[in-house]
């Protein structure tokens, strides 16, 4: 998958605009950040906060995904794009956007 592929997923979610993040791109929703990318476009960054969710994800796409940190804390996932399928980090999107409604 492409970071460009990347990209027009997020911007296609309802409300969710780019900004700059320090060096990286950030995807917000109502001012909450749903994900980075790396000036490469090799890492896509969500933020998924569901513990459980997170660990499907890394169990299902391990050659892909890995454990996001900040602070110590695990926040997220991290999706190696070269690895990527684009219909399940469609689903993973739209899932990070999901939660995202709830919270």
């Amino acid at each position: 998958m492409t970071a460009a592929q990347a990209r027009r997923l997020l911007l296609a979610l309802p409300g969710v605009t780019e900004q700059p993040h320090h060096h990286l791109a950030s995807f917000r929703r109502a001012g909450r950040m749903l994900a980075t990318m790396t000036p490469d476009g090799a890492e896509l960054r969500l933020f998924l906060k569901d513990d459980a969710a997170r660990d499907v994800w890394l169990a299902r796409e391990p050659e892909a995904i890995t454990p996001l940190f900040w602070a110590g804390k695990r926040v997220g996932l991290g999706v190696g794009l070269a690895a990527a399928k684009l219909a399940w980090v469609r689903e993973l999107v739209q899932a990070v956007a999901n939660e995202s409604q709830r919270s």
